[in-house]
């Protein structure tokens, strides 16, 4: 108590409230609680025990859908504003099972672009591979809000 005093300066104001604060208070402090809890931790008599497979159990995701497996994609960086929406496309093409090439090859059969329009370097992705077909980054977007794979005509970009 007086070196709680000391805090409030040693005043009789501040012996006062110290006096009213623990006369009123019906918390117990820590050392309260350990002295008078002598039977075990207080953690432990609140907390259930799990057995190692519950754990695995709570702890395990749910399985996504894969509507772009079999899918090999390559994104046309040039059209692409940012690198984060470059990174988010990826990511959801990756996510649902879709195959992403950093470079164009004769395995790729999308290629995604964030253009509205046909752009004159498209042309030098199709002499890579002619039957890969151009597709506007919505489609990518759709199917990953949908979780599922909507027809593609839509979205395609002509020559």
């Amino acid at each position: 108590s007086s070196g709680i005093n000391a805090e409030y300066g040693g005043t009789e104001i501040g012996k006062q409230l110290i006096d009213l604060a623990d006369e009123s208070s019906p918390t117990k402090t820590v050392h309260e609680i350990s002295d008078s809890d002598s039977e075990g931790d207080v953690y432990e008599a609140l907390t259930d025990e799990e057995t190692e497979e519950q754990v695995i159990e709570r702890l395990r995701l749910p399985r996504l859908p894969s509507f772009f497996t079999g899918h090999r994609f390559f994104l046309h960086s040039e059209s692409f504003p940012e690198f984060e929406t470059i990174k988010e496309v990826t990511r959801c093409l990756i996510t649902y099972g879709g195959m992403v090439f950093d470079h164009m090859s004769r395995d790729v059969r999308f290629i995604v672009t964030n253009s509205e329009e046909w752009q004159s370097d498209f042309e030098t992705a199709l002499s890579v591979n002619p039957e890969a077909k151009f597709l506007r980054t919505k489609w990518v977007d759709t199917c990953c809000e949908k979780r599922k794979a909507v027809d593609k005509e839509p979205f395609y970009l002509l020559s």
